[in-house]
Protein backbone atom coordinates (compact mmCIF):
# COMPACT_ATOMS: atom_id res chain seq x y z
CA UNK A 1 0.00 0.00 0.00
CA UNK A 2 1.38 3.42 -1.17
CA UNK A 3 0.38 6.96 -1.04
CA UNK A 4 0.93 8.58 -3.46
CA UNK A 5 -1.36 11.85 -2.65
CA UNK A 6 1.03 12.17 0.65
CA UNK A 7 4.48 12.21 -1.68
CA UNK A 8 2.85 14.31 -3.82
CA UNK A 9 2.16 17.32 -1.52
CA UNK A 10 5.00 16.14 1.14
CA UNK A 11 6.68 19.41 1.03
CA UNK A 12 3.55 21.42 1.31
CA UNK A 13 2.41 19.33 4.03
CA UNK A 14 5.79 19.83 6.33
CA UNK A 15 5.28 23.66 5.77
CA UNK A 16 1.75 23.66 6.61
CA UNK A 17 1.79 21.67 9.33
CA UNK A 18 4.97 22.23 11.59
CA UNK A 19 3.96 21.31 15.00
CA UNK A 20 2.65 17.38 15.96
CA UNK A 21 -0.79 18.79 16.63
CA UNK A 22 -3.63 20.74 15.80
CA UNK A 23 -5.33 21.46 18.91
CA UNK A 24 -4.93 20.69 22.84
CA UNK A 25 -6.81 18.04 23.44
CA UNK A 26 -4.87 16.03 21.06
CA UNK A 27 -1.45 16.50 22.73
CA UNK A 28 -3.66 15.52 26.17
CA UNK A 29 -4.56 12.48 24.29
CA UNK A 30 -0.51 11.83 23.23
CA UNK A 31 0.23 12.52 26.98
CA UNK A 32 -2.28 9.68 28.49
CA UNK A 33 -1.04 7.63 25.95
CA UNK A 34 2.46 7.60 26.84
CA UNK A 35 1.66 6.95 30.03
CA UNK A 36 -0.17 4.08 29.15
CA UNK A 37 2.33 2.97 27.49
CA UNK A 38 5.57 3.93 29.70
CA UNK A 39 7.39 0.75 31.12
CA UNK A 40 6.31 -1.87 28.57
CA UNK A 41 8.76 -3.68 26.89
CA UNK A 42 9.72 -2.92 23.53
CA UNK A 43 8.96 -0.26 21.01
CA UNK A 44 5.64 2.23 20.90
CA UNK A 45 4.93 2.25 16.99
CA UNK A 46 3.74 5.08 15.13
CA UNK A 47 1.35 3.74 12.80
CA UNK A 48 1.15 6.73 9.57
CA UNK A 49 3.91 8.41 11.23
CA UNK A 50 3.80 11.36 8.57
CA UNK A 51 6.40 14.06 9.57
CA UNK A 52 7.32 12.60 12.72
CA UNK A 53 6.54 15.05 14.74
CA UNK A 54 4.37 12.84 17.26
CA UNK A 55 6.81 10.25 17.69
CA UNK A 56 9.46 12.70 18.55
CA UNK A 57 7.02 14.06 21.19
CA UNK A 58 6.66 10.64 22.55
CA UNK A 59 10.59 10.32 22.49
CA UNK A 60 10.91 12.97 24.90
CA UNK A 61 8.06 11.15 27.49
CA UNK A 62 10.50 8.93 27.32
CA UNK A 63 8.94 5.90 25.10
CA UNK A 64 11.16 3.80 22.73
CA UNK A 65 9.61 4.59 19.23
CA UNK A 66 9.46 3.13 15.70
CA UNK A 67 7.66 5.05 13.09
CA UNK A 68 6.17 3.28 10.09
CA UNK A 69 4.42 5.31 7.10
CA UNK A 70 4.03 4.05 3.43
CA UNK A 71 4.76 7.33 2.08
CA UNK A 72 8.60 7.57 1.10
CA UNK A 73 8.40 11.68 0.45
CA UNK A 74 6.93 11.44 4.11
CA UNK A 75 9.68 9.12 5.61
CA UNK A 76 12.18 11.87 3.78
CA UNK A 77 11.19 14.82 5.76
CA UNK A 78 11.33 12.89 8.88
CA UNK A 79 14.32 11.13 8.55
CA UNK A 80 15.70 14.68 7.66
CA UNK A 81 13.82 16.29 10.86
CA UNK A 82 14.46 13.61 13.50
CA UNK A 83 17.38 11.77 12.82
CA UNK A 84 17.87 10.26 15.98
CA UNK A 85 14.44 7.99 15.53
CA UNK A 86 14.14 5.14 13.49
CA UNK A 87 11.62 5.09 10.47
CA UNK A 88 10.20 2.77 8.64
CA UNK A 89 8.97 2.59 4.71
CA UNK A 90 5.78 0.28 5.42
CA UNK A 91 1.93 0.03 6.03
CA UNK A 92 -1.10 -0.20 8.72
CA UNK A 93 -0.25 -4.27 8.58
CA UNK A 94 3.09 -3.54 10.28
CA UNK A 95 4.45 -6.46 8.19
CA UNK A 96 7.62 -4.42 7.59
CA UNK A 97 8.67 -3.94 11.29
CA UNK A 98 11.94 -5.60 12.57
CA UNK A 99 11.38 -8.38 14.88
CA UNK A 100 10.71 -7.35 18.45
CA UNK A 101 8.78 -6.78 21.08
CA UNK A 102 5.95 -3.63 20.53
CA UNK A 103 5.22 -2.08 23.52
CA UNK A 104 2.16 0.16 22.20
CA UNK A 105 0.61 1.35 18.83
CA UNK A 106 -0.45 4.38 18.23
CA UNK A 107 -2.89 5.70 14.99
CA UNK A 108 -3.68 9.27 14.88
CA UNK A 109 -5.49 9.99 11.53
CA UNK A 110 -3.39 7.34 9.45
CA UNK A 111 -6.36 4.76 9.57
CA UNK A 112 -8.61 6.93 8.09
CA UNK A 113 -7.11 6.62 4.27
CA UNK A 114 -7.37 2.37 5.26
CA UNK A 115 -10.09 1.10 3.18
CA UNK A 116 -12.18 -0.28 6.58
CA UNK A 117 -11.78 -4.46 5.36
CA UNK A 118 -8.29 -3.60 5.50
CA UNK A 119 -8.17 -1.68 8.59
CA UNK A 120 -10.12 -4.56 10.28
CA UNK A 121 -7.11 -7.15 9.07
CA UNK A 122 -4.41 -4.55 10.14
CA UNK A 123 -6.00 -4.57 13.54
CA UNK A 124 -5.63 -8.50 13.93
CA UNK A 125 -2.58 -8.60 12.84
CA UNK A 126 -1.86 -5.76 15.21
CA UNK A 127 -3.46 -8.24 18.11
CA UNK A 128 -1.20 -11.25 17.25
CA UNK A 129 2.02 -9.30 17.42
CA UNK A 130 0.88 -7.77 20.91
CA UNK A 131 0.74 -9.50 23.97
CA UNK A 132 -1.59 -8.90 27.06
CA UNK A 133 -2.20 -5.36 28.10
CA UNK A 134 -0.56 -3.61 25.37
CA UNK A 135 -2.26 0.09 24.90
CA UNK A 136 -3.60 0.99 21.05
CA UNK A 137 -4.53 4.61 20.67
CA UNK A 138 -6.21 5.35 17.07
CA UNK A 139 -7.91 8.90 16.61
CA UNK A 140 -10.07 9.37 13.23
CA UNK A 141 -12.35 11.73 11.97
CA UNK A 142 -15.68 10.85 13.26
CA UNK A 143 -19.26 10.06 12.23
CA UNK A 144 -21.62 11.66 14.27
CA UNK A 145 -24.02 8.47 13.40
CA UNK A 146 -23.41 4.53 14.79
CA UNK A 147 -23.49 2.62 11.40
CA UNK A 148 -20.47 1.53 9.23
CA UNK A 149 -17.71 3.90 7.91
CA UNK A 150 -18.66 6.82 5.44
CA UNK A 151 -16.03 7.91 3.14
CA UNK A 152 -15.39 11.60 2.62
CA UNK A 153 -13.47 14.02 0.51
CA UNK A 154 -10.21 14.17 2.47
CA UNK A 155 -8.05 16.91 0.29
CA UNK A 156 -5.35 14.73 -0.04
CA UNK A 157 -6.06 10.67 -0.44
CA UNK A 158 -9.13 8.58 -0.20
CA UNK A 159 -10.34 8.58 3.28
CA UNK A 160 -13.17 7.10 5.70
CA UNK A 161 -15.02 8.04 8.82
CA UNK A 162 -15.96 6.14 11.47
CA UNK A 163 -18.04 5.90 14.56
CA UNK A 164 -16.34 5.24 17.85
CA UNK A 165 -18.91 2.86 18.74
CA UNK A 166 -18.28 1.03 15.09
CA UNK A 167 -14.58 1.41 15.88
CA UNK A 168 -14.52 0.06 19.26
CA UNK A 169 -16.22 -2.93 17.97
CA UNK A 170 -13.57 -3.56 15.45
CA UNK A 171 -11.32 -3.46 18.48
CA UNK A 172 -12.98 -5.33 20.74
CA UNK A 173 -13.51 -8.00 18.10
CA UNK A 174 -9.50 -8.54 17.32
CA UNK A 175 -8.94 -8.44 21.44
CA UNK A 176 -8.64 -4.84 22.87
CA UNK A 177 -10.63 -3.47 25.33
CA UNK A 178 -11.65 0.56 24.91
CA UNK A 179 -10.23 1.98 27.65
CA UNK A 180 -11.65 5.61 27.21
CA UNK A 181 -12.43 7.61 24.50
CA UNK A 182 -12.48 11.55 23.45
CA UNK A 183 -14.92 12.82 21.08
CA UNK A 184 -14.51 16.96 20.38
CA UNK A 185 -15.68 19.34 17.87
CA UNK A 186 -13.43 22.21 16.89
CA UNK A 187 -15.66 25.13 15.57
CA UNK A 188 -13.02 25.51 12.94
CA UNK A 189 -12.87 22.02 11.62
CA UNK A 190 -16.26 20.31 9.76
CA UNK A 191 -16.25 16.93 11.52
CA UNK A 192 -15.97 15.84 15.09
CA UNK A 193 -12.54 13.76 16.26
CA UNK A 194 -12.25 11.20 18.16
CA UNK A 195 -9.51 9.46 20.12
CA UNK A 196 -10.11 6.02 21.69
CA UNK A 197 -7.42 3.70 23.57
CA UNK A 198 -7.66 0.32 24.06
CA UNK A 199 -5.74 -2.31 25.62
CA UNK A 200 -4.84 -5.74 24.09
CA UNK A 201 -6.59 -8.87 26.92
Amino acid sequence: MTQPGYDALADLYAETFPDPYAFPIERHAAAAFAEAAAGRPGRTVDVGCGLGHVAADLAGRGLDVLGVDPSPAMLGHARRLHPELPFVDGDASLAALPDGPIAAILARFSLIHVEPAAVRAAVRDWSGRVGAGTPVLVAFQAADEPGPPLAFDHVVAPAWRWHPDEFARLLAEAGFTESWRIVHREKDYRFPMAHLLAVRG
